[in-house]
């Protein structure tokens, strides 16, 4: 190993000019990346060599990203997954604790926080490395420093992103709401967009019946929607019955030990509900029904903002169902027995839009 160059003070030892060109081009390379994953792949084997360590890992755990994200270089496959778990056990821990450095979690394991802007994004792991002059210590802690840096920069591009992608599935939801189009139809679309949204395997839109006494399932995609299309149950029960008599919106992110799951409809259809953000559906004051999305992709939990941009959705989606109730009740008292069953007089258009009864009713008053 290369002896560290004393400096001028004589107080801390400079590294060697290799080991610093080394490092700046570390951090060069980290600065191109433009995802977590590109990032760990240009740096960690890097980081490896740079602090003679057997091996790297990297943890980020920053909120601003939708998941933790873990990477690797140079472990065992099958010590992996413990360590991930370590990684994640730890890191909230070091969240809290401002002033820790680092964190030997075995005799061949350390920790260290990657930090930005007064707070903990991720962590940095160096297996089995050697003891380290003082000059080396300074490269990892300028090494920390840029990666802490790094990591906040790509988490709150990440985070723009997503927001400007909620906003996206938004307005693409409320705009094809808005269309005269058939509304069955329409739902579908805009629960697969809920879905996307938020990385969810099932929703579904629970209808209240006009006495406001039952559920049916007026909506479903997802695995279960051939038994579920169906189905009926009482508008008191389950987490949609309280969702609907407290008018909030929930997160259940383990609905298993939630005594309000209604478990019928898992039994029936072999679909295995672990989380949901569930939504009631009012128009004005008029009780709609309850939106459901279902199952968070990878094991995940449901976050509040994910919560908040189905909220949004969810009064589009009132609003049309209750539109196209009051359109239907129009249709069957008003057009089909005036003007038959097929279209209203002098207009070339189906009875799929409001714009025949609007031109009847204007032809009616002249």
């Amino acid at each position: 190993m290369e002896v560290p160059i004393m400096s001028a003070s004589g107080s801390r030892p400079r590294p060697p000019a290799e080991e610093v060109l080394r490092l700046m081009e570390l951090i060069e390379r980290a600065l191109a990346a433009q995802r977590l994953e590109e990032l760990a792949e240009r740096v960690l084997p890097g980081v490896a060599g740079l602090m003679r360590s057997g091996s790297a890992l990297l943890y980020v755990g920053d909120s601003r990203f939708p998941v933790p994200y873990f990477f690797q270089h140079g472990l065992q496959p099958e010590t992996t997954p413990e360590i991930e778990n370590l990684c994640a056990e730890q890191f909230d821990q070091i969240s809290s604790q401002a002033d820790l450095q680092s964190i030997p979690v075995s005799t061949d394991l350390t920790f260290y926080p990657l930090r930005a802007e007064g707070r903990c994004v991720g962590l940095i792991g160096l297996t089995a490395h050697e003891d380290i002059f003082p000059a080396w210590q300074d490269l990892l802690e300028r090494l920390l420093r840029s990666l802490g840096t790094i990591i906040d920069r790509l988490a709150e591009r990440t985070k723009s992103e997503r927001q400007l992608a909620h906003l996206n599935t938004y307005l693409t939801v409320s705009s094809m709401l808005a269309q005269s189009l058939d509304l069955p139809e329409l739902l579908e679309v805009a629960l697969y967009c809920c879905m996307e949204a938020v990385s969810a395997e099932a929703a579904s839109v629970l209808l209240l019946d006009d006495e406001k006494k039952n559920f049916s399932f007026y909506q479903v995609e997802g695995p279960a929607k051939p038994v579920l299309m169906t189905a009926t149950f009482p508008a008191d029960m389950g987490i949609a019955g309280s969702v609907l008599q407290t008018q909030q919106s929930e997160i259940v992110n383990d609905v298993r030990n939630d005594p309000r799951f209604y478990e019928k409809f898992d039994s029936e259809s072999g679909f295995q509900t672990r989380n949901m953000i569930a939504l009631p559906l009012v128009a004005g004051e008029e009780q709609v029904g309850v939106l459901e999305v279902l199952n968070k992709a990878g094991g995940s939990s449901f976050t509040e903002e994910e919560r908040f941009l189905l909220l949004s959705i969810s009064e589009e989606i009132a609003f049309a169902i209750r539109n196209a109730k009051v359109f239907e009740y129009v249709v069957n008292t008003y057009c089909k027995q005036r003007q038959g069953q097929n279209s209203c007089r002098g207009c070339k258009r189906p009875l799929g839009s409001w714009t025949p009864c609007v031109k009847y009713r204007e032809a009616s008053i002249f």
